[in-house]
């Protein structure tokens, strides 16, 4: 809605060049990354590299875990953290 009323108040009076670029730079927002099945599973890999100690466990878990994270759709790597919490690991350190 106040995208709407900023349009309109500026249909309203004539723009500088200045104001018309700084107008069109806050309507901008860029989309969000999508990451591949081979970058996401890579970030995994590398997250679980670095904290499997912190979990107490082998690195022969990594596969069964990301299997799990992707059945729970935690394959983000925002969700690592969270998915291996619902798979029941909890940080020993």
């Amino acid at each position: 809605m106040a995208k709407k009323e900023k349009a309109v108040q500026m249909e309203n009076k004539e723009m500088t060049v200045e104001e018309a670029k700084a107008f069109r730079a806050s309507l901008y927002k860029p989309a969000a990354k999508k990451l591949s099945d081979s970058e996401k599973r890579e970030s995994f890999r590398l997250f679980w590299a670095q904290n499997r100690k912190k979990y107490g466990k082998s690195k022969d878990l990594e596969g069964i875990i990301w299997l799990h994270l992707k059945a729970a759709k935690m394959d983000e790597p925002e969700k690592f953290e969270a998915g291996i919490a619902h798979f029941g690991f909890k940080k020993t350190k």
